[in-house]
């Protein structure tokens, strides 16, 4: 069984209460009168360290030969993610690599997500309080670095995650896409077989679910999601384990997410999407990550 988690835990207060990210209050603030580049370079050597990796990723497969309309298939995605009718809120561990433009990407991070529109992640760091922290409501954020004490404020999330992952999703977005649920509400008419096997039912206008077969049971397989082609495996318990999002566009984006320690519907205080930042820090725009950390596009 996926963890249910306990909201009263000590680990979970410490992770997810209304405490601020990350106690330096015994610590002496690291000295912030070097230049933005140099800061961040060393932020991403920390949590989004760049790597070398020589080897281009296999891409996933898709439906091939023809397709014929299956009522069917309609029932079948309502079936397989029937765990996903009444999801809340879900939190994660996030082990993140792949790459984002020219730039490499690797790191981990606590996430937190809650309907509607509220959204935490926290870059961990090899020791001592999290790299950064983003998180707000309403599909706004605030991104605080406790190490550097700088902060972008009040923000929309997909201009924020478009900086530092690559990937220009709201707060609600990702939470469907790394649950696997795609949609709030299942659909009611569609669906399509096709002759190698898959079916694959329309979400939206711009949004398509492909299922197939895996170990004997039918599961979400991938999803075409707007600007995004997804792919889903290790599924457990119904839900993916393992989450690639790739740019349907020459592949500028192409990122794994795996997920650990998966918690479904535990409460979680409105607390844990506030940032508690330092009176003092100094605030940076988004044209400051813009030119420091350029995680789309380039050679």
């Amino acid at each position: 069984m996926f963890r249910t988690g306990h909201p009263g835990s000590p680990a979970r207060q410490r992770r997810w209460g209304a405490g601020p990210a990350g106690d330096t209050s015994n610590r002496p603030l690291p000295d912030c009168r070097s230049d933005m580049p140099v800061l961040v370079r060393r932020l991403v050597a920390l949590v989004l360290a760049a790597t070398l990796i020589s080897c281009a990723a296999k891409l996933p497969a898709r439906p091939s030969g023809t397709a014929a309309p299956d009522a069917s298939a309609t029932t079948l995605f309502t079936e397989v993610t029937r765990q996903c009718r009444g999801l809340r809120t879900v939190t994660t561990v996030i082990a993140l690599s792949g790459r984002a433009g020219s730039e490499r990407l690797r790191g981990r991070l606590h996430a937190g997500f809650a309907a509607p529109q509220a959204i935490r992640l926290e870059g961990i760091a090899p020791f001592g309080p999290p790299a950064f922290v983003l998180a707000g409501q309403q599909d706004r954020a605030t991104l605080f670095f406790p190490r550097e004490n700088r902060v972008l404020p009040d923000t929309p999330v997909a201009d924020v995650l478009e900086r530092l992952t690559g990937l220009d999703l709201g707060a609600d977005d990702l939470r469907l896409v790394l649950s696997g649920c795609l949609v709030a509400e299942p659909p009611t008419s569609g669906g399509q077989s096709w002759t190698n096997g898959w079916k694959s039912v329309p979400l939206a206008p711009d949004r398509v679910a492909y299922l197939r077969q895996a170990s004997a049971m039918w599961v979400v397989a991938g999803a075409d999601y707007g600007a995004w082609r997804i792919d889903y495996a290790d599924h457990l318990n119904g839900w993916p384990r393992t989450v690639r999002v790739r740019s349907s566009q020459g592949g500028v984006v192409d990122l794994t997410a795996r997920l650990d320690e998966l918690e479904i519907n535990v409460d979680l205080p409105s607390s844990a999407f506030v940032v508690d930042v330092l009176p003092d820090a100094t605030p940076i725009s988004l044209d400051d990550l813009r030119s420091v950390a350029p995680l789309r596009g380039g050679s």
